[in-house]
């Protein structure tokens, strides 16, 4: 039996409230030649039936024995894929209907290795809340999303056999960001296509959401690849050294948003004191702290 062209990842850990719509969203492609590699994270909840009532031998359902970190269990699924592409859905999040056809068609026309679009943000309700759009074109864009990483991970698709030859996997001891850690070291190796049309609806301001837990991760977690990038493709430091050392300084912006979250400002303003001239962004957000901005009204507008 012919392999599908496309292995869609989805991994799921006591997803059930938005289980069937994200199913759902697979179904309705209009793209068919795909499977659907459903790794159960030791869900407690009713997910296990909702992907028996499908009954679709197109949905192949594997049940990890214990609750691992979302990298391990993102690689263990990706081990049993059998398509030449590979994409990626959160069972919170929708595809649109034309998002795998339009990925297939480009990445076969043009030999790109990695994919990624639009996507419209919705909020518990399905409501859209705003649209996030794409800013760079088709093309080598390591140094672009250096300085802004825009990539949304539900709009992703690659090639397996890239991940296999260059021995990528999502990095199993990252919390906040193995998905970040794995697309740049994507992007230093290759050229990415983009995308500029919605390809995905993906929820946010979920309840006891992970980005909220781990805010205090992110500049340690971003700090860790571009140290592992810098080692690992030292040409690619040397290329963009400029660049490498402005996502250095933007760490310490990361660590200030996070003492906001906890309520520190004193330590948001030691962080952000010494970076405040690097920036415009950052200079307003030092003075806002400095206005004492209340928190929540801060997160708001840092979309956090």
């Amino acid at each position: 039996m012919q392999p599908p062209q496309v292995s869609i990842i989805m991994n799921c850990y006591n997803g059930e409230k938005f289980l069937h719509e994200a199913l759902d969203s697979v179904i309705s492609q209009s793209f068919q030649d795909w499977e659907i590699i459903f790794w159960d994270n030791a869900s407690t909840d009713s997910t296990e039936k909702i992907v028996e009532s499908f009954n679709s031998k197109k949905i192949r359902y594997f049940k990890s024995e214990s609750n691992t970190p979302l990298g391990l269990a993102r690689n263990e699924a990706i081990k049993k894929a059998t398509g030449k592409y590979v994409a990626f859905l959160d069972c919170d999040d929708m595809y649109l209907p034309e998002k795998l056809a339009q990925q297939v068609k480009l990445m076969d026309d043009s030999g790109f290795k990695l994919t990624y679009g639009a996507a419209l943000i919705i909020d518990e309700l399905g409501r859209e809340v705003r649209k996030y759009k794409v800013e760079n074109k088709s093309g080598y864009l390591f140094d672009s999303l250096l300085k802004k990483y825009e990539i949304n991970m539900q709009t992703v698709m690659l090639e397996r056999a890239l991940l296999i030859e260059n021995d990528l996997d999502f990095e199993p001891t990252l919390k906040y960001s193995p998905d970040y850690n794995l697309f740049m070291q994507v992007a230093a190796v290759t050229e990415c296509g983009v995308i500029s049309d919605y390809l995905v609806k993906y929820r946010v301001g979920l309840a006891g959401s992970l980005s909220k837990k781990t805010l205090h991760l992110v500049a340690d977690e971003s700090c860790f690849t571009l140290d592992a990038i810098s080692e690992k493709y030292p040409q690619v430091r040397a290329r963009f050294e400029e660049d490498f050392e402005a996502a250095y300084i933007k760490l310490d912006y990361y660590r200030a948003i996070s003492f906001i979250n906890e309520n520190k400002y004193v330590n948001a303003q030691k962080v952000l004191c010494p970076i405040a001239i690097k920036s415009p962004k950052y200079a307003v957000l030092y003075f806002l702290v400095l206005c004492k901005i209340p928190r929540t009204l801060l997160l708001r507008l840092l979309r956090r």
